[in-house]
This record gives structure tokens, sequence and C-alpha cells, in this order.
């Protein structure tokens, strides 16, 4: 019989992490997750997993951790800062830490980045094509997409994947616009059409799982969408209908998401904690589309998501008002 895999996952009592520690514990893998002291880790309760304590930034605390993994799922980095300096140290320097520190025979080293390190889609529905160049727009982008060639430069057996809006239980980035349709309303950027690919959370661990084991060729990149894209406005639609609720459209100006952002950002500096909308996020959600093909996933993975976009919201509004977030 084959032993189960040991596993390490970096940022695995996050959002993303959590939904992966559960799929990876469930098909019968030893689970280890980077975290630094003092972390949250209610997101793992009821998994056994053990916690190793140490830091991206600290490569000294990192190779006990690594101690006995043959697989390693990077997912812990950066998503806010004040400086591009500030996501470059934890997305690009501290995935430098981590591949320095990996022991040799790794059978896989997986990078989870972002459709923000290839850069937006041209517009419409259809995808961002295959081979273009990467033209991240943000500081997060550029950090990830650095991220991913030091991965690349490692020699490490690797595989980068992208997902791209991602939503679920236990989220707080998009709950937002979930608290916001709550109250009845419906707040689309701008007047033009923008689309979006999304994958809710259990799927995209799914995906994830699914590049540690999969026989792939070195160094490939693989986005991990559901294979239908949505506009602003539709998403914001289906999540009105999870509610049960019937909301109203605002239509923001452009200009007036600019300068909200532009305020957003300075009260942060003012707290001196920064928060994901913020200028930069602001020049994510203005780009024309987000959209990027399934082909890969499907055709390297076997990999399509199996929730249907209806039953993805309504189980995240099920989880949200379970756990008092809505």
């Amino acid at each position: 019989m084959t032993a189960p895999a040991s596993v390490l996952v970096t940022g695995g009592h996050g959002f993303i992490g959590s939904h992966l520690c559960g799929r990876l514990v469930q098909h019968g893998c030893r689970v280890r997750i980077l975290a630094r002291p003092g972390a949250d880790l209610s997101g793992l309760e009821g998994l056994e997993v053990e916690v190793a304590h140490g830091d991206l930034t600290d490569p000294g605390s990192l190779r006990a951790a690594l101690d006995g993994i043959g697989r390693v799922f990077h997912l812990a980095g950066a998503l806010k800062g004040f400086r591009e300096a500030d996501l470059l140290a934890v997305n690009r320097d501290g995935t430098r830490n981590l591949v320095q520190a990996c022991p040799p025979g790794l059978e896989r080293f997986v990078l989870v980045s972002s459709l923000a390190a290839a850069g937006p889609s041209p517009g419409g529905p259809e995808p961002r094509p295959e081979g273009a160049a990467d033209a991240p727009l943000t500081w997060y982008g550029r950090s990830k997409l650095e991220a991913e060639r030091v991965v690349l430069a490692s020699g490490l057996p690797s595989v980068i994947v992208r997902p791209p809006v991602v939503f679920g239980p236990r989220d707080r980035d998009v709950l937002a616009y979930f608290r916001i349709a709550a109250r009845g309303f419906l707040p689309v950027p701008g007047a033009r059409e923008r689309w979006y690919s999304l994958v809710f959370a259990p799927d995209l661990a799914e995906g994830i799982a699914r590049a540690g084991e999969a026989s792939l060729p070195q160094g490939a990149i693989i986005p991990l969408v559901n294979p239908d894209p949505v506009t602003w406005l539709d998403l914001g639609r289906h999540i009105a209908r999870a509610l049960g609720r019937r909301c109203r459209e605002l239509h923001l100006p452009e200009a007036a998401i600019r300068a909200a952002g532009q305020v957003a950002g300075f009260a942060a500096r003012l707290r001196g904690r920064p928060e994901i909308f913020s200028p930069q996020k602001v020049v994510e959600m203005l780009a024309p589309a987000w959209v990027a093909s399934p082909a890969k996933a499907r055709a390297m993975l076997d990999w399509t998501p199996g929730t249907a976009l209806d039953q993805a919201l309504w189980k995240t509004v099920r989880w949200y008002r379970d756990h008092g977030w809505l």
C-alpha cells in the first residue's frame, strides 16, 4: 500500500488554504501547514493537520516546516500594502526563501498565483488569448508574476495555477458585495459591461489538489476558472437571487469609483492598516475584463468546476448566515 503523501500548505489557515486542506485530508494526505504564531486557525477546526510555525520572510523558520515533505502547495502571500515593495517582500522574496528551503527529491511544488499576474483580457466574454504576453496592472499582479518567475527559475518540479475571483464560505473579500446586496443594492462600476471568470472555493481546492497529483510538464501554468464568465451585473443578480432579495441597480461613474479608492487609501494610511479596497483595487475593477480559458485545466487536470453558480452562491449565503456574517 502506498504511504499517504506528506504535504505542506502555506497559507493553509486562510480562505482558500482551509478548503484545500479539507480536500487533502479527505483524500488521505498527511497535511502540515505553515502559519505564523498567533494565526487564526478556526477555519481548520475538525481537520487533522500539523501546524509548523514560521514566516516566509524568515528563511531560518522554513526548513523544519519542510522536513519530510513530498509536495508543497504555496498559497500564502500578501494581497495589500502601502507600497509595491511591501507585496514584493512577501510574494516574490518569500517565495524565493521557500523554494530555497525545499528538500532534495521534492515531488511537486504548486504555486497558487492569480489571473492578476497575467493581466486583464481585452473585453467581453472571450478569454485572454493563449500565449499573450503577461501584462499585470497592479502591484499585486506584478508581485505574483515575480513569484512565478522565481518558481520557474528554481529548477523544482513545479506547476503554477492562476485562479480568478474566488468566493465561498469563509471569504471576507467578496462578502462586502453580499452585504450591499443584502441591503437591497447592486453597485455596478461604470457604464460599460465588464466580464469576469469566477470559481467557487471548494471547486478551486479540487483543481489545486489535482495540480499536485497529475502528471504535468515542468512549469505548466494553468488557469483554474469556471467555464462560464459573468458580467458584474449578472453576478449581482445571481447574488440577489441567492439572498432572496429584490435589489436596485446602481451604476457608479468611474470617476466616483476612482475618488472613493483615493479616499479609502488615504483613510487606510491614517489608520496604519492597508485595506483591500484601495486605488490599486480600483485599477483592477475598471479593467475591461478578467476572463481566462478553462481549456488547459480540462485537458491537463481533467478538472471542471462541479458546482453550478446559483448553487455555489446559495451555499455561500447559507454559510454566511449560519455564522452571523450576513
